[in-house]
């Protein structure tokens, strides 16, 4: 290990073989760094010695170093500051390394592999970027525009373009401030925003209506009273009798807990992947039982999430029913094609008109506390873990003319 060291680097320009080449030492390490700059001009070459010891003293001011770390620094810093013949792209796998040891504390969790992916994927349609379009990939020519353009190269919908966009700047990020290559600063400028779901909502993106739920009350007390009967499977000659039975069965209990699922969901604020992977606390203040979970998404804390049953939102039934615990959440096993699939045998047991789906849940329990509940709008933030009010406002779909009826109850 090296020494902590408090002295400055020297960097001096000494002529070797009619040539002047960096010459640069510490007390802390034996020898000399020696490296060539060419045939450049002597007002140049001063001008680099001096740049890169104040580039190394702010490197490794106050760190721990040795030669060999001294080294690979100064070749990244001539390569990129002085020839200009290295590639952004030398520090990728580094930086997907550093990613992958990432830990956040909040949710106690390193990045999932599909972020990690997202990163790769990024790159890798980068690449190709500017080798088609003929771009030296030198931090110096990474400029807004440059970002702008990926923007439109990247294939798919919207949200998807944006969330490449932003993982590469990302790279690009780490490049200017951990790595300090000279970076363009106007990539900082390139800046592209999600469009939220219900702004244009798909058949799937909408919030279900009370007598919808009220529907799904009513298939599941029938189903737990056997008055609504599930088809058995076409007999089959295949496989056993017992076997048949035993796939139906499991059948009907999954298509069961999928209801109950979707309930708690709508009860909670839930997605799918926060079922599978969020865990649940329960807390509880004069009497007032809640819940907080961090969303499996990004991690974000959604908290005082009230436990009780209303006639709507029947978190307390079924976290009894189900026996959840501190810790837990809801116990299924399915993947999201399969629980998918079980909706939209729901929806036509419920005779809802149209087939319900996980992203359906989160709204419904969100446009349900704020437009029936009328529970304030900062409150409702906190129950959906968004960092902005204005986002809880877009996931709502609150249009001006909502906004303008409800400000002349107070300006009349």
């Amino acid at each position: 290990m090296g020494q902590i060291f408090t002295k400055p680097f020297e960097v001096k320009l000494q002529k070797e073989n009619e040539y002047l080449r960096l010459h640069v030492t510490h007390p802390k390490f034996k020898g000399r760094i020696r490296k060539r700059l060419g045939d450049r001009d002597v007002q140049d070459l001063e001008s680099i010695a001096f740049n890169l010891k104040y580039e190394l003293g702010k490197q490794f001011n106050g760190s721990e170093i040795n030669k060999s770390e001294v080294e690979a620094f100064i070749d990244n810093f001539v390569a990129m500051n002085v020839k200009g013949t290295a590639s952004i792209f030398d520090y990728k796998e580094d930086f997907l390394r550093k990613l992958s040891e990432k830990f956040n504390k909040k949710t106690k969790k390193h990045l999932s592999k599909s972020t990690l992916s997202a990163y790769r994927t990024s790159l890798k349609y980068f690449e190709e970027f500017i080798r088609k379009r003929k771009i030296p990939a030198h931090p110096s020519q990474i400029t807004e525009s440059v970002l702008n353009d990926f923007y439109t190269h990247i294939p798919g919908k919207h949200n998807y373009k944006v969330k490449l966009h932003t993982k590469l700047k990302g790279f690009i990020k780490y490049l200017d401030e951990a790595r300090r290559l000279p970076v363009d600063p106007s990539y900082k400028l390139s800046k592209f925003t999600e469009e939220y779901d219900n702004q244009c909502p798909e058949d799937d993106d909408i919030a279900l209506p009370v007598d919808a739920v009220l529907k799904l009350f009513e298939l599941r007390k029938k189903l737990q009273t056997g008055e609504v009967q599930i088809q058995k499977f076409a007999k089959s000659d295949k496989i056993s009798v017992g076997l048949q039975d035993h796939l139906f069965n499991m059948k009907k209990e999954n298509l069961i807990k999928c209801l109950d699922c979707f309930l708690f969901m709508v009860s909670t604020g839930q997605y799918f992947a926060d079922i599978r992977k969020s865990i649940l606390y329960f807390s509880e203040n004069d009497g007032f039982p809640t819940i907080k979970y961090r969303r499996a998404k990004n991690g974000s804390l959604c908290r005082t999430i009230p436990v009780n049953n209303d006639g709507i939102l029947i978190s307390e039934e079924i976290i009894k029913q189900y026996n959840i615990k501190n810790g837990n959440n809801f116990p299924i096993k399915l993947s999201l094609t399969h629980f998918d699939k079980h909706l939209g045998r729901i929806s036509q047991l419920a005779n809802i008109g149209f087939k319900i789906t996980n992203k359906m849940a989160r709204k419904t329990f969100a446009s349900y506390l704020y437009y029936n509940k009328k529970l304030p709008m900062q409150y409702l933030q906190n129950l959906l873990g968004h960092m902005d009010v204005k986002d809880t406002m877009h996931y709502l779909r609150i249009a001006d003319y909502d906004s303008i009826n409800e400000l002349k109850r107070y300006f009349k």
